[in-house]
């Protein structure tokens, strides 16, 4: 049994070392000739993952009256006494 094991364990740490000998044969080269190409599609990708969160959030914007009426149910939860009327704060002032 323990044969077994270290053949499997003997294969596939020779197969991880040709598997990194390969990439320093033809992978590293090509990343060098290649880098500045590489540069410019990541620097798309992340320009267009951004470019698609902005258009994605300022399609599912609500109203401004939701907005507004759902922030006046939130901060009136919070407070002891409701919130007065436009109208009721105007006369207050002008008292």
């Amino acid at each position: 049994m323990e044969r077994q094991v270290k053949d499997i364990v003997d294969n596939v740490e020779s197969s991880i070392e040709s598997g990194i000998e390969a990439f320093d044969r033809y992978g590293r080269p090509w990343m060098q000739r290649n880098r500045a190409t590489l540069l410019a599609v990541g620097v798309a990708a992340l320009v267009g993952l951004g470019a698609a969160v902005m258009i994605s959030r300022r399609r599912r914007r609500r109203t401004l009256i939701a907005r507004l009426h759902e922030a006046r149910s939130t901060v009136g939860d919070r407070l002891e006494r409701p919130i007065s009327t436009i109208r009721s704060a105007a006369e207050r002032m002008s008292r």
